[in-house]
């Protein structure tokens, strides 16, 4: 288990204070650079990155768009060049595996453009992704978001086949926003990808009320699936039982909302630890 950083304190506040063996980092000025490497190395944690590592002047704030569906090949390609400056980078720090937003809905109008030409588009972008991961030797796991036609378990199951060097990272709020909007079994749906999952990025939410009011809220006991919330037990069962191994990073800030409780935060990583020590 991890937790997200992209600050320089991040791996001592984050990742060491919480007795966590692992990062996942991003987002950081090109500048910090040498001195992450030097405490990465001095504490031993095992690494990975969400691209990118270094975000580039036109990456949005917060870091959440990626352009590998669009239907502008100069936007994908500025999707890839950022990917492939992240996969040099991972390669230089001895990552274990790197993350990249996708699959995505098109920031350009698709009116015009048939299902078959979109699928044409996601998977030569998926085939491109392959050959960055094994140039540089490093896995990459695709994480979707957003409202996509390509967010569905037939597709993601065949692109991972098809590019075995591409595995699967469960968000587990965004996906839940994503079930409720498009209306698919949350549960049923990890069920399917469980075995292809690369990696787990851990938060929770009750619906786009909260990820817009709190955006990425630490998980927690309190939460339970009758007051809305993701079944956290019930999705690391499921994980658990189909691939035990996959890392699971906490993705939220390191403060619980004061608005929705008096929580400590590190309640939620001491409980996930207990979770996942009952499945061993």
């Amino acid at each position: 288990m991890g937790y997200h950083c992209n600050r320089l304190n991040h791996p001592e506040d984050r990742v060491l204070a919480n007795g966590l063996k692992r990062g996942e980092f991003y987002n950081f000025p090109p500048d910090d650079l040498p001195a992450l490497k030097r405490s990465i190395l001095l504490h031993n944690i095992a690494m990975s990155i969400h691209s990118p590592l270094v975000k580039p002047q036109w990456y949005p704030d917060p870091p959440t768009w990626t352009f590998l569906c669009d239907v502008d090949e100069d936007n994908r390609q500025l999707t890839l060049r950022m990917v492939e400056g992240t996969m040099e980078l991972a390669e230089e720090f001895g990552a274990e595996y790197v993350v990249v937003h996708f699959p995505a809905p098109s920031t350009v109008d698709t009116t015009g453009f048939s299902p078959a030409k979109l699928r044409e588009i996601a998977l030569d972008s998926c085939e491109r992704l392959a050959e960055l991961s094994q140039k540089h030797n490093i896995p990459i796991h695709v994480e979707g978001f957003g409202p996509s036609p390509f967010l569905d378990p037939t597709f993601l199951i065949e692109v991972i086949t098809q590019f075995p060097v591409l595995r699967y990272c469960w968000d587990s709020a965004h996906m839940y926003i994503s079930a409720q909007r498009d209306g698919f079994d949350y549960y049923e749906f990890a069920e399917r990808l469980a075995p292809y999952l690369g990696s787990i990025h851990l938060w929770n939410t009750r619906g786009m009320d909260d990820y817009l009011a709190f955006r990425h809220i630490p998980v927690h006991p309190s939460q339970t699936p009758e007051k809305g919330w993701v079944d956290i037990p019930r999705l690391l069962r499921i994980v658990g039982r189909l691939n035990y191994s996959c890392p699971i990073i906490f993705e939220s800030v390191h403060r619980y909302p004061e608005a929705l409780g008096d929580h400590d935060y590190r309640d939620g990583v001491k409980w996930v630890k207990e979770l996942v020590a009952t499945l061993s």
